[in-house]
């Protein structure tokens, strides 16, 4: 805008001609300036627009007819405006300090059209995609600005519909992952898996913390981990068979499991291990009960091999030791020896055919039976050879007394 100076001229002219003369000036620069900012308008180009409108308003202060004609002019533009860019008619009406009511209610309503517009547009591109829940939350916010709208609720409603069927589909897939998960464990030879199943499984779970499906689930892999670490504890204890049976009922239900089948191997191992210690002990303890101190302590070296920290092994060790020791230096015969009997001697009266002693697989006979025969030599001799001889001694006795009798027949 022109700065309206006044010439020299015009400063030699009387106060009220100066004053009609600027007058027009301004209301000339006022014209151009309304005429510009209407054409810019009617180009789309709405910046230039208003700031013509804003030239136009500052010529116009202090201008009765200059001001009437502004605001009708933006009133006009602001009509036709509204519905088609309600926003530069806003702008326009603020621009040239305008707020007629009937004016801010049109503005309203256009904002509400297409606030709703824009997000039931929103919501139809969203139906398939990974933005529904978004697009939800936007619907249900305008709702809340704008309660009551039809068109807002019947949308929510369908977008409800759409989530609990995309929730249920994401439900079941995660349901089967788990379950997948679960069975997997099976195949799982490291007990860190098992230990780690919550923490891995925990994003495709947590969204369901209170679903009993899932729930059964987790509960069972924590039962599966507890029993595991029990039957650890208790093979570490020592307790095998206690162990062996917790393994034997977790694999009734689950027999493919890898970790508690290599458990109940290791359970196995160690009990036929302990089987074997425990009758190589009782074996040496027999041994020393009858004094054969060096089968016992031969017995106690094996245990030694067998299982070095068997409970009481040093102790019974020295003390096997110790009485082999003190029978040796007392000259103490080996009295309990290995199972014998005496050598069977020849009897004149009633000879018996030789047999042979031992059998491919010897059972020895007690030391009890063997002291009935008095004897001159021991040998071991088998449970068989033994029937044998009592055999061979009652057939002799039935034929002296057949004899006996018939010579007493004989007499008389």
């Amino acid at each position: 805008m022109a700065l309206l100076i006044p010439s020299s001229r015009e400063r030699d002219v009387p106060p009220l001609f100066a004053e009609i003369v600027r007058d027009d000036l301004v209301e000339r620069h006022f014209d151009e300036a309304l005429r510009e900012a209407l054409d810019e308008l009617a180009s789309d180009r709405f910046a230039a627009s208003l700031g013509k409108f804003r030239e136009a308003l500052t010529l116009s202060r202090g201008h009765k007819p200059l001001e009437r004609k502004l605001e009708e002019s933006a009133l006009s533009e602001a009509a036709k405006l509204v519905e088609s860019n309600w926003r530069v008619a806003e702008a326009l009406l603020v621009e040239v300090a305008l707020a007629p009511d009937a004016f801010r209610a049109e503005i309203e309503h256009q904002r509400r059209e297409e606030a709703i517009q824009v997000a039931l547009d929103e919501s139809g591109r969203a139906e398939h995609t990974e933005y529904l829940p978004h697009s939800r939350e936007r619907i249900t916010c305008l709702l809340k600005t704008y309660p009551g709208d039809v068109r807002l609720q019947s949308r929510l409603q369908i977008l409800d519909g759409l989530l609990a069927e995309r929730n249920s589909a994401e439900r079941d897939k995660n349901l089967r992952r788990l379950a997948l998960f679960r069975d997997r464990l099976d195949a799982a030879n490291k007990p860190e898996t098992l230990r780690r199943f919550r923490a891995l499984a925990a994003p495709f779970t947590d969204p369901y913390a209170d679903d009993p499906q899932f729930a059964a689930i987790l509960d069972d892999a924590a039962g599966l981990l507890s029993s595991y670490e029990r039957a650890c504890v208790l093979l570490a204890e020592g307790r095998h068979r206690e162990s062996l049976q917790l393994c034997g009922q977790v694999l009734e239900r689950k027999p493919a499991n890898t970790l508690f089948r290599l458990l109940e191997e290791k359970a196995k191992a160690r009990e036929w291990v302990s089987l074997l210690a425990g009758s190589t002990m009782q074996r040496a303890q027999a041994f020393a009960q009858d004094g054969q101190y060096a089968e016992a302590l031969e017995e106690l070296e094996s245990l030694r091999n067998i299982d070095p920290s068997y409970p009481g092994l040093d102790s019974e060790t020295l003390h096997c030791a110790a009485l082999k020791e003190r029978s040796e230096a007392l000259g103490t015969p080996n009295t309990h020896a290995a199972p014998e009997i005496v050598e069977e001697e020849r009897i004149k009266e009633h000879p018996i055919e030789e047999q042979p002693i031992f059998d491919p697989l010897p059972s020895f006979v007690p030391r009890q039976a063997s002291g009935l025969f008095p004897l001159s030599r021991k040998i071991a001799i088998t449970e068989e050879a033994w029937n044998h001889l009592k055999t061979g001694l009652a057939a002799t006795f039935a034929l002296l007394l057949v004899v006996l009798l018939l010579a007493s027949n004989f007499r008389g």
